[in-house]
């Protein structure tokens, strides 16, 4: 163990001077980000508290509080869209890192001829792409726990009627555990795609295009990696899905849970609630309480660390026969 660590010293040395002005780059913009949701999360509490100070509340109908209510309501407004822009930004942050990875980490060596020397000085191939994943995970990993932790610190500021909803795509994505695997699949794609291409920017678009298409599709069926809870109910009943759940699916289904079928009422129709009513039709829904959030994280994580090591795999054994 204690050879391996020594052996990736002079490589990993040698890459953080070649990328430092990128990485102290990268280490100011995390500042900012920091700086930026520390001060959204301030503007929420002073809008309450300006609220407050008003003696006034949303629900007041006195006239002097009307006002009051609709500055606060436009602030919070402003407030909850600058925090899906961060919740954005921080999704799709493992892009622009496996697009850094591929191209000037990796592919501008073979294009520069620079990886001769490398590898030329007691340098393994090996211990030279291992030093290079490690100097780049371990930076932007960090980076991207501090901005999600205090991401999701900022959310918990906005009030009611501006929750943060848990399964907006700028929030799931953007914190829990998902956007720390998604960086380490982004560095891991990075790699294999500047390999594989060994042109920059060739390289930098596949591996942007690729975590860009992983993070798609992830989005669109994560909430299929855990069991829904199934409920119906009457037509004119009242649904039983708790608050600040997400509602995957609903409709209609007989009176024996069996789908409607196709036709059996038409929505157009004038009296479309009676044929309902008259096929003995109930409510269903399928939905995700807001304790499934942990699951549906830690199952989308599990998947995204298996490409990764996947990915890794893939990268020694494209530069194993690139080596000889």
């Amino acid at each position: 163990m204690s050879s391996t660590v020594t052996s990736l010293r002079g490589p990993v040395r040698v890459a953080l001077r070649l990328h430092r002005r990128t990485l102290w780059a990268a280490l100011a913009a995390v500042a900012v980000g920091i700086v930026c949701l520390l001060t959204v999360a301030l503007l929420a509490e002073r809008a309450v508290a300006d609220l407050a100070s008003a003696g006034c509340t949303l629900s007041s109908d006195a006239r002097p509080c009307f006002q009051a209510a609709r500055d606060f309501t436009d602030r919070m407004i402003r407030i909850d869209r600058l925090l899906t822009y961060a919740g954005f930004a921080l999704v799709a942050l493992p892009a622009v890192v496996a697009a850094f990875v591929a191209g000037p980490v990796i592919a501008r060596e073979w294009e520069t001829g620079s990886i001769k020397l490398s590898w030329s000085q007691s340098t393994s191939p090996a211990a030279w792409l291992a030093a290079r994943l490690v100097t780049i995970a371990l930076p932007v990993v960090g980076g991207i726990v501090v901005l999600s932790a205090v991401l999701s610190w900022s959310r918990t500021r906005l009030t009611y009627p501006f929750p943060a909803i848990w399964e907006e795509a700028t929030a799931f994505g953007a914190t829990g555990t998902v956007p720390v695997a998604g960086a380490l699949l982004a560095v891991a794609l990075g790699a294999l795609a500047g390999l594989l291409l060994r042109r920059t920017v060739p390289a930098l678009m596949v591996a942007l295009a690729a975590s860009g298409l992983v993070a798609f599709v992830l989005s669109s069926v994560r909430f299929h990696f855990w069991p829904m809870v199934k409920v119906t109910y009457p037509l004119e009943g009242v649904s039983p899905v708790p608050k600040w759940s997400y509602v995957v699916e609903q409709g209609y289904v007989t009176a024996g849970g069996d789908p409607l079928p196709a036709g059996t009422c038409s929505p157009s129709s004038l009296n479309f609630q009676d044929c309902l009513a008259g096929h003995g039709v109930r409510h269903y829904e399928h939905y995700h309480p807001a304790s499934h959030f942990w699951p549906l994280q830690l199952v989308e994580t599990g998947i995204l660390l298996a490409l990764a090591a996947l990915a890794v795999f893939a990268a020694f054994r494209v530069l194993r026969r690139l080596h000889g």
